[in-house]
């Protein structure tokens, strides 16, 4: 991993070509997860709702950073053909050393901020940020893998028992960052379900990053 926080992107494509970073169909393909659609690309220009921290200082953090757009953005989603996990994926560039200084912003906010609450219409929907040693996806195993730096968190989003899961890894590679998050219902150690959750993770893990980085796929 680089130690410069300031460096450059080192990827190979053009600045105007940010869409050749993103993965497609064809890639989903040769990776075997022909379970997955690709849909219409989703819109970056709605603000997130609302959110409210534990103290008034982590409020202004988690609004602060999570409405902090980049300059240039692309977008693309997929899904099983019952929705049951759904795969958001963008590419952004920023500015020199931006990049650095909102995965510097994202790390304050999941050290200052084990849970929080969004406020959705007039539901406050409580998000819970699952302890790295507690998430089977061992975020912090899949951090080292990537890019200048990597950051990966899980977090439960509602009510016991009826909560979604939504597991997200940025990955910046100078001053690009790859956004790649999946969503699916919570679910069981061992079912079914956590099973194919698990394996298609895996595969997504391998496949964009590495298309971003300009790496092979592992």
């Amino acid at each position: 991993m680089s130690t410069s926080e300031d460096s450059s992107s080192s990827s190979t494509v053009p600045a105007g070509d940010l869409e050749r970073l993103l993965i497609g169909a064809a890639d989903l393909a040769r990776a075997g997860l022909e379970d997955f659609t690709e849909l219409a690309s989703p819109s970056s220009d709605e603000d997130p709702p609302p959110m409210t921290g534990p103290t008034a200082e982590s409020t202004a953090l988690l609004n602060r950073t999570f409405t902090d757009k980049p300059p240039r953005e692309v977008r693309t989603s997929f899904a099983t053909a019952d929705s049951s996990i759904l795969v958001d994926e963008g590419v952004s560039e920023r500015t020199a050393g931006a990049a650095a200084a909102w995965m510097a912003d994202m790390r304050q906010v999941y050290a200052q901020c084990p849970a929080w609450t969004v406020s959705a219409g007039d539901q406050e929907i409580p998000l819970q940020v699952v302890d790295p040693a507690d998430d089977p996806s061992k975020p912090l195993e899949v951090e080292q893998r990537f890019g200048d730096e990597a950051l990966m968190r899980t977090m439960l989003a509602g009510s016991p028992g009826q909560q979604a899961r939504i597991a997200t890894l940025l990955v910046r590679d100078g001053d690009r960052v790859l956004e790649l998050t999946f969503r699916s219902l919570e679910t069981e150690p061992g079912s079914t379900a956590a099973t194919q959750l698990h394996t298609a993770m895996g595969k997504f893990l391998d496949l964009a990053p590495a298309k971003f980085l300009g790496r092979p796929v592992n």
